[in-house]
């Protein structure tokens, strides 16, 4: 009975693609940000890895000599005025998921949170080799960007290609005539099945790779300690089944998954209620994602708690970090060139 919402779906598809051309009829005006922007996006409703790929992008960066800040929107935040975090990991319930998890990973990369990313390039303003990361970028047109990174799940490629909310796309295929690069993201995804779409730029696979497991204070523990062990996962993401196949690539025995809505604040009857899930199937070892990590600050568990730490590990990724640094690095060149004259 999907097909209900057929109509739904066919005025965000319209009023998509009208957004769309007249930012590229140059009716609506887009905004510069003081130096070169990477943004990483999707063109579904998430789940791809925006926020893993930010994180290594910025990391690689960093690494190579330029200077990355990170610009997001900070979903479902509590405090609305515009935060830098440079630092100190902030509360998510404060700064959103993301940027939390984001300044966790990246204490020495500022991270400003606001839907007005062109302001929040200005506050952070310029820098020799500065580097603007706009966090699901794709449909902020308002900011203009130097270098696209789309991603695209590789376990559904397109959502049966309709729109939100017959289908899970916020953006046409037509977009990704746009990309400067695909990444497409998970355990079996394969250059080749995206062959069909003809697409004319470099494309990259990529996966969530786990690297070690911590305890829900912090304490780093290599990924054997969950080899073998019988769990019952939670997790309140977008994609709760990439977090299965992540576990059952270590080795985790799953008993039970149980899943929330993306974004979902934790409450105390809501970690009693994983908890009985787990005793019912005699499980006493919990799992979950770094992402719902940050939301649970001040929870307590009874029962044995980790979070397993991923990475963004991209195939070809010299090759990739090439591509990018060769752009960003000619627009870093030319504005100085333009600045001395």
């Amino acid at each position: 009975m999907s097909w209900i919402l057929a109509p739904i779906s066919a005025i965000f598809a319209v009023v998509s693609y009208i957004r769309w051309r007249l930012y590229r009829w140059r009716i609506l005006p887009q905004k510069k940000a003081p130096g070169p922007v990477v943004s990483v996006g999707n063109i579904g409703m998430g789940g791809t890895g925006k926020t893993p790929c930010a994180i290594w992008l910025a990391a690689e960066l960093k690494s190579r000599g330029f200077e990355p800040a990170i610009l997001t929107r900070g979903y479902r935040r509590t405090r609305k005025e515009r935060m830098l975090i440079i630092g100190d990991a902030p509360e998510a319930a404060l700064a959103g998921d993301e940027p939390a998890l984001m300044a966790r990973k990246l204490p020495d990369i500022p991270i400003a949170v606001d839907a007005d990313r062109a302001a929040s390039a200005k506050e952070i303003g310029e820098a020799n080799r500065r580097v603007f990361i706009l966090d699901d970028g794709f449909q902020h047109l308002k900011l203009d960007r130097d270098f696209d990174i789309v991603l695209l799940p590789g376990n559904d490629l397109l959502s049966g290609e309709h729109f939100f909310p017959w289908g899970n796309l916020r953006d046409g295929r037509w977009r990704l005539s746009e990309a400067d690069t695909v990444i497409l993201v998970g355990e079996r995804a394969s250059i080749k099945d995206i062959s069909y779409l003809g697409l004319n730029v470099p494309i990259f696979t990529a996966k969530k790779k786990p690297v070690s497991v911590m305890t829900i204070t912090g304490q780093h523990l290599p990924l054997r300690e969950l080899e073998g062990s019988r769990v019952v996962a939670f997790a309140g993401i977008a994609n709760p089944s990439g977090f299965k196949e992540t576990l059952e690539s270590i080795g985790a025995e799953i008993a039970a998954i149980v899943p929330f809505p993306d974004h979902h604040r934790y409450s105390a009857r809501d970690i009693k209620r994983i908890e009985a899930v787990a005793e019912n199937k005699r499980v006493d070892i919990l799992v979950t994602t770094e992402k719902d990590a940050v939301r649970l600050v001040g929870h307590q568990f009874r029962l044995q708690t980790y979070v397993v730490s991923i990475e963004f590990a991209v195939d070809r990724a010299e090759e990739l970090i090439e591509i990018i640094t060769e752009k960003i690095g000619s627009i870093d060149a030319n504005t100085q060139m333009n600045e001395s004259e």
